[in-house]
């Protein structure tokens, strides 16, 4: 029996694990043992701390586990904070003109809203924003349902005014509160969060702003669905928002293109997340 994609992800995170003799009990006991060179920058380090996230709380805290997408996004992404070299990376993402900085967990209040508000994986300011949402292993979490008590959509199209400038938005969060308690038309792409994100930069950022949506790639059905849906989704908000996809597997092709990156830590990615045993 073939197995289930998300599964078939944390057992190599934890083989990798075993390999590097790292004490484990599913998640690594310390923080630093599941990070590249065991360290976060200390910018980083304080806004996971301030984030909303719970990332780095408790024995599982989401950052001790291997198949953590925020770890992910840290092994990724916080080296070239730590070079110097934010615009090399945001350009390997799309990012257009100058890039003034790299923030995580950067949080945007929907107005109206007394909820938790989204925050976006990984977001470099300029000009043009340019905001991440990360994916490892949520991908292939399928649901076949999205009921509103989970998504709250019905509390979001209660407030007329948040979607003036993004209608096609609107009639997707519309259907899918539509769909609650019914068979979804997003098994596998989290649309209501995407659509939050999409509220709460709008609302930043009065529609000047990208977002990228950055996901793990394999090769499996469950892939294959989740990439289709996710065609849908571009198509559906075509020319109302910025919004670009992009693989892990390509981002990191292309940052090995980049001249003068430490070969340990290309090594260190391709052991532990892109090597094709």
């Amino acid at each position: 029996m073939e197995m289930l994609t998300a599964n078939d992800l944390v057992y190599k995170q934890l083989k990798w694990a075993v390999q590097e003799k790292i004490i484990l009990k599913g998640y690594a006991i310390r923080t630093e043992d599941n990070i590249y060179t065991n360290e976060l920058h200390p910018e980083t380090l304080k806004e996971h701390e301030r984030g909303k996230g719970h990332e780095l709380e408790g024995k599982r805290a989401h950052m001790k586990a291997f198949h953590s997408s925020s770890a992910l996004v840290i092994n990724v992404f916080d080296y070239w904070r730590r070079q110097n070299r934010i615009q090399d990376i945001a350009r390997c993402c799309g990012a257009e003109g100058t890039i003034n900085a790299m923030e995580f967990e950067k949080t945007h209040p929907i107005q109206g809203i007394n909820r938790t508000p989204p925050h976006m994986d990984v977001e470099f300011s300029g000009l043009t924003p340019l905001a991440i949402e990360s994916k490892f292993t949520e991908t292939y979490h399928q649901k076949t349902r999205r009921d509103d008590k989970d998504t709250h959509l019905g509390a979001y199209l209660k407030h007329s005014a948040i979607w003036d400038k993004i209608p096609k938005t609107k009639a997707i969060a519309e259907k899918i509160h539509r769909q609650s308690g019914t068979t979804t038309d997003f098994g596998y792409l989290d649309v209501p969060q995407l659509i939050k994100h999409v509220l709460g930069l709008t609302c930043s950022y009065r529609g000047q702003f990208s977002l990228l949506y950055l996901w793990y790639r394999t090769n499996s059905s469950e892939a294959r669905h989740h990439e289709e849906e996710l065609a849908s989704f571009s198509i559906a908000i075509k020319d109302e928002i910025s919004f670009q996809t992009i693989t892990y597997q390509d981002l990191f092709n292309k940052i090995r293109q980049l001249p003068d990156v430490d070969s340990a830590y290309i090594n260190y990615l391709e052991r532990r997340y892109f090597s094709v045993s």
